[in-house]
């Protein structure tokens, strides 16, 4: 029988299309015989305004690391995780009229290129400043795959979770070229995201619609693609029919979160009805854990191989009523007292819980001879090292994920500064197969290449 193509869609009504995850019966009948890699994945995961640096580990052995309070929710993933301690971001190498200040600079860390003009105003200081002039890590690597498999609907997915607007303090994706301002605007209503997954190409804007309709009346879009999905049942394997299963299983559930709330990670009643506000600080949880959801469709169906996921932008003041808070996450990150390090401490730890949700959906989800989690490197980053000191010699990277066993894991590497954060960019580069790749950005924000990790 002839292989289904790769980018094998159920078609229905209105022009809507549901792309299928990766089936037995889409390899030829050699690749059936000697097992087919699966893809390489990458998704950027952000959290904000630094944490507490000697508090991250209680003990600092590269095998025998323990895991801080904050961290603490990592331990049953430990295996599967490469902690890279004290990179440095060298922002001050840059000329003082090149760089911003420590947030926003920060916050475009996947991007380490120097900031143009504009009119943003540096924090401390009479200065203004623009956005880097550079592309970020993820648009970059996006468009290397892009060059390698044209067929490959999305570059990249960027994502955000609460915030609407779009400045220097919380746009983390930048398309470049090296020596042009271009930030990215992310997706901020997973409603929207959600129904780009069901659009054949990316400005199918009728589709869309037809989606976001459904939605709103608590009607399936499954269900307009169902006729062509009950006749391709019939033609693969009880395997392949599982596979299938799994993903629209996984597709509804999304919807019901969608749809009210139902099925998400807490249960809000709304009236009838009534879609959750993707920008109220209580749903936060809720509309990271959707598009998270969203993130894995889009990897299971080779919709994208590159996320850039933000639980905020930098300089996030987010209040976490759900922990017991009434202050802003930033301005308690600007104080160095006990109490406020308890609460830098507790926020940490409630992102780290929900970061575990991830972990979940990719461990759950089929792909190939394995799961996503086998197949996926997920990058933990934030813009500071410590929030009170807004320091950047000491940021903390955490690789996620078994990631084709590219990386020795389990394991806590300190670089004591020594190593840069755009060195760990030049590692991402090489997992995802761009061995090419030496350094990325400023030549005096790197230091030495690929990190030694495999």
């Amino acid at each position: 029988m002839k292989p289904l193509s790769r980018r094998t869609f159920l078609r229905g009504a209105s022009g809507v299309a549901l792309a299928l995850p990766f089936l037995d019966a889409m390899r030829s009948s050699r690749a059936r015989a000697q097992t087919a890699p699966s893809p390489r994945r990458i998704m950027f995961v952000f959290q904000a305004n630094g944490d507490e640096t000697d508090r991250r580990f209680d003990a600092r052995g590269e095998t025998s690391f323990q895991l801080g309070e904050f961290l603490a929710p990592l331990e049953p993933y430990r295996e599967d995780l490469l902690f890279l301690n004290n990179l440095h971001k060298h922002f001050y190498d840059l000329p003082e009229s090149e760089r911003a200040d420590n947030h926003q600079q920060g916050g475009s860390s996947l991007a380490p290129w120097k900031s143009g003009s504009g009119s943003f105003p540096i924090g401390g200081t009479e200065s203004t400043i623009g956005y880097v002039e550079g592309p970020s890590a993820d648009y970059a690597i996006g468009g290397r795959v892009l060059e390698a498999n044209e067929s490959i609907a999305h570059r990249h997915l960027v994502y955000r979770v609460g915030d609407k607007w779009n400045d220097i303090w919380n746009t983390h994706s930048h398309a470049g070229p090296a020596g042009e301002q271009n930030p990215i605007p992310p997706e901020t209503d997973p409603y929207e995201a959600y129904a780009r997954i069901f659009a054949s190409t990316p400005d199918d804007g009728g589709a869309q619609q037809e989606v976001l309709r459904r939605l709103a009346k608590k009607q399936s879009a499954i269900d307009l693609v169902r006729e062509e999905g009950n006749s391709l049942l019939t033609r693969v394997g009880a395997e392949d029919r599982a596979k299938i299963q799994q993903h629209l299983d996984a597709m509804r559930d999304v919807e019901r979160a969608l749809q009210a709330g139902n099925g998400a990670a807490t249960c809000v009643k709304t009236p009838l009805g009534e879609r959750l506000n993707p920008y109220a600080d209580e749903n936060h949880a809720i509309m990271g854990e959707l598009f998270f959801k969203i993130s894995a469709l889009a990897f299971a169906c080779d919709l994208t191989r590159v996320v850039h996921f933000n639980w905020s932008g930098n300089t996030s003041n987010r209040v976490y009523s759900n922990l017991g808070l009434s202050d802003g996450h930033h301005d308690i990150s600007h104080n160095s007292d006990d109490d406020s390090f308890a609460k830098v401490r507790k926020i940490h730890r409630h992102l780290w819980e929900q970061n575990t949700k991830l972990y979940e959906i990719l461990k759950n989800t089929s792909d190939g001879d394995g799961t996503l989690w086998d197949h996926t490197l997920v990058v933990h980053w934030n813009e500071l090292g410590q929030g009170d000191s807004h320091s950047i010699e000491d940021s903390l990277v955490v690789f996620a994920g078994k990631a084709h066993d590219y990386f020795r894991r389990g394991r806590l590497v300190d670089f004591r500064g020594d190593r840069s954060f755009a060195d760990m960019l030049v590692s991402c580069f090489h997992y995802m197969g761009f061995e090419d790749v030496k350094s990325f950005g400023e030549g005096v924000l790197n230091t030495g290449g690929a990190l030694p990790l495999t």
